[in-house]
């Protein structure tokens, strides 16, 4: 009798749906064809979502020029800047940011509480499905959760976490996360980490780097390498006429292109071939029909490989914080933005307000390579200043600004330019997996989106980090004493493991870094802190 009442249900809710019905409607006609209680609700849900989107169906294209293409589309890549543009679109999370607070909150997850020091408990949303029919549940969330933070499996959003996590399902719509150790910012690292389709990952794991399949507003469409990424609004997603949804699908399709050059990105906007430039020069943005310059929580820093056989040396260290002109960057390369103290801004719990930029000193700084190479540190050593391929705003100047800087002040340094397909596996890269020749110093953006310095610091400071080029024993236990605290006693804690690190020069923090878009006249939309582009928060009118 169930399976008949599906089957008339399917009908009735196409009907309900093109007909205009109430509620009340739909649910007499469904209760004279004998349907169950239990059914009824989950067939209100789906009728609910239909008659939300043929009361307002979405409409028009957007496009989207970014400057550099994703290399995967893998859910795990969602953390970075070049993937969550399309990820966070198409995949969801059990959390998310509110736009305008910054506060988490709910996404596939409608509650959260830690019901230990070491276990957290998601509730989680119902009646929600996969693009392409699977039902989201527990079960699934237990295993994306595991398989996105792995520690086998080894993805490069794994240096972004605490102590390792385990999920496991409580009951169908119950998930608890459990830690080894207490971690009171869990629920934030998992808003970094959208939870992939099981069965696609369990079956057809080679098609999770072209075909993402989510839950979210949108569902991916197809992807042409070197070209274009598309997009297009999923009719059945569990946010239509939802207030906690926090947006509302009004664009129909959405098209991603690829363009390296600031002023092409510009041009695209200016002419009507794109609605949002994405990250572009000041001078770029200002010629554009609606130029929006927002704080991020991107820090520019130069990363040094400090077991080279020259940088092991800290007056070496120390003498590259002293030789880039930070404020001059800040001007003359990226318009805008202020000399950086540290890895995180002011937003992340564990910001060290006492910390002040390390001057620019150019004569300081060639006394101390002078005094190391007395000293017998091969000061003649090759470093490689070194940046990805399209990652961010005149990367490739600023590379080439403090190689040229290192060589005046007696450094053996050239500049590199590297693709995303080799540079991403060398730049996850942990100290002792790094030979004491390579010397890089990577010029590169870090965003604390978890925005709490124990996210910075389990990548970047501690020995074991992901992406760590640094150690000291010292710093990882007063590291490890400070991330199972909470209330007024984490931030200073926190704080205090960030001195350790900058006393160290193990980094060079350069600058907070802005974040330009150029839009075109007809698009609505306010950046968010954390640079999420999410379509549904977007309007385009006539």
């Amino acid at each position: 009798m169930e399976k008949r009442n599906l089957t008339a249900l399917d009908r009735l809710i196409d009907e309900a749906a093109k007909r205009g019905y109430s509620r009340r409607q739909f649910i007499a006609r469904a209760t004279a064809l004998g349907v169950s209680t239990s059914v009824l609700g989950v067939a209100l849900g789906s009728f609910d979502r239909r008659a939300s989107a043929q009361a307002a169906e979405p409409t028009g294209k957007l496009v989207v020029s970014m400057s550099v293409e994703p290399d995967t589309l893998e859910n795990w890549k969602a953390y970075s800047t070049d993937g969550h543009p399309i990820l966070r679109n198409v995949q969801e999370a059990l959390l998310n940011r509110d736009p305008k607070t910054n506060e988490l909150v709910g996404e596939l997850a409608t509650s959260w509480e830690q019901t230990d020091e070491r276990t957290w408990r998601f509730t989680l949303r119902q009646g929600v499905t996969f693009h392409n029919g699977d039902p989201f549940n527990a079960e699934v969330a237990a295993f994306g959760i595991n398989y996105t933070w792995s520690k086998e499996n080894g993805f490069e959003i794994y240096q972004f976490i605490g102590p390792d996590m385990t999920a496991t399902a409580v009951d169908e719509y119950t998930v608890d996360v459990a830690t080894v150790e207490p971690d009171p910012i869990l629920p934030a690292r998992l808003y970094f980490s959208p939870i992939p389709n099981m069965k696609q990952v369990q079956e057809r794991p080679d098609s999770l780097v072209t075909e993402p399949i989510g839950t979210g507003p949108y569902s991916f469409v197809e992807w042409n390498r070197g070209q274009y990424i598309r997009i297009t609004a999923n009719p059945d997603w569990w946010g239509l006429g939802s207030p906690d949804a926090r947006g509302t699908v009004t664009i129909k399709d959405a098209e991603f292109v690829f363009r390296a050059e600031s002023t092409v990105r510009a041009a695209q906007v200016v002419a009507g071939e794109a609605q949002i430039g994405r990250f572009l020069a000041p001078e770029d943005c200002a010629t554009t029909p609606n130029c929006k310059s927002v704080s991020s929580v991107e820090t520019i820093f130069l990363r040094l490989d400090t077991n080279h056989v020259a940088m092991q040396d800290i007056r070496v260290r120390q003498a590259i914080a002293f030789a880039v002109d930070k404020q001059a960057i800040a001007d003359q390369l990226f318009g805008g933005g202020e000399p950086a103290s540290q890895l995180v801004g002011p937003s992340a719990t564990g910001y060290n307000p006492d910390l002040q930029p390390y001057p620019y000193d150019l004569e300081k700084a060639k006394q101390l390579v002078a005094e190391a190479n007395a000293a017998g540190v091969p000061v003649d050593a090759e470093i490689t200043v070194v940046t990805r391929e399209g990652i961010y705003l005149r990367n490739d100047e600023l590379a080439e600004y403090v190689a040229s800087q290192l060589r005046e002040i007696g450094l053996n340094a050239k500049s590199e330019v590297i693709e995303p397909a080799l540079y991403n596996p060398e730049y996850s890269k942990n100290i002792k997996d790094v030979s004491e020749t390579r010397g890089w110093i990577t010029t590169n953006p870090h965003g604390n989106e978890i925005m709490d310095v124990s996210a910075t610091a389990s990548s970047y400071y501690r020995c074991d980090g992901g992406a760590s080029m640094y150690c000291d024993p010292a710093l990882d236990e007063a590291l490890n004493k400070a991330i199972p605290l909470t209330g007024e006693e984490r931030g200073p804690a926190l704080a205090a493991v960030t001195k350790m690190y900058y006393d160290a020069y193990a980094s060079v923090p350069v600058i907070y870094m802005p974040l330009n878009y150029g839009l075109a006249a007809n698009l609505q939309w306010e950046p968010r802190l954390d640079a999420f582009m999410l379509l549904k928060e977007m309007t385009l009118t006539a």
